[in-house]
């Protein structure tokens, strides 16, 4: 049966993971795509306030398929919020974010607005996937989007609730078939994480640099997979309540 799809990302309404996810599911089920006018990534779940949002609607997103598309001035959340809130006719049974070029991987998740994106569908008691490719990797946007499609209908099928899957494609896969693999979020953090640039007339500047330092990259997490050359499913939620510390306090005063 024939899905209403609605797509976003952070990369921007022009980036290519985005286009080739759409072209792929236009042609058996129904496909809209809101998405940033501008690269938006690292904008976790941002939403624009006290300005007006410009949206243009993008009649020229794809000529290889019948894509009903909106470009949005804001960040990836400004964009699936809007278009759920006051754009959509019909409520999209699925909501995607990506594909995002790079990975979100362990903590990322928390800076991702690919992950923002996907957490507004999933806010609004939609199911929904957020979608990354890790840099470098031998697999195309293509060739994720065609091992995902059916990943996707087949979790759909039969989930009883709805739910949002981070989802991470890696380097190279193991073996000859794409293994699918639920995982829990690993530990990632930075070092060198700002490079300072020294300006004229004495002032500094600072830019987000920085190497990748896994502090958690065991047996189970996301990042582990990936490196082992599986595509790692991790189903995030929104209760960010830390109940062991709530249970100790709670007990202690």
């Amino acid at each position: 049966m024939p899905l209403n799809i609605l797509i976003s990302n952070d990369d921007g309404i022009a980036a290519e993971g985005i286009h080739v996810l759409a072209r792929r599911l236009s042609g058996a089920h129904h496909v809209t795509v809101a998405a940033p006018m501008h690269q938006q990534s690292g904008t976790s779940h941002a939403l624009t306030i006290g300005r007006a949002i410009e949206v243009r609607e993008d009649e020229n997103f794809d000529a290889e398929c019948h894509v009903a598309a909106w470009a949005i001035d804001g960040t990836p959340t400004d964009c699936a919020k809007l278009y759920l809130d006051a754009i959509a006719e019909e409520r999209p049974d699925v909501v995607l974010s990506g594909i995002n070029h790079g990975s979100n991987l362990g903590t990322d998740v928390i800076y991702s607005g690919t992950v923002g994106a996907a957490f507004e569908g999933y806010f609004h008691g939609i199911s929904s996937f957020a979608l990354s490719l890790l840099d470098g990797s031998s697999l195309s946007f293509a060739d994720a989007a065609e091992y995902f499609v059916p990943f996707m209908e087949q979790v759909l099928a039969a989930a009883d609730q709805p739910f949002l899957l981070n989802i991470n494609f890696p380097k190279e896969l193991a073996g000859d078939e794409p293994r699918f693999v639920f995982c829990r979020q690993g530990g990632r953090d930075y070092v060198n994480a700002f490079e300072r640039i020294e300006m004229e007339e004495g002032r500094v500047h600072y830019k987000v640099a920085g190497e990748v330092s896994d502090t958690d990259k065991g047996i189970g997490t996301d990042i582990y997979a990936v490196e082992h050359g599986l595509i790692a499913v991790t189903p995030l939620g929104v209760d960010m309540t830390d109940y062991p510390l709530l249970r100790q306090l709670g007990d202690a005063l």
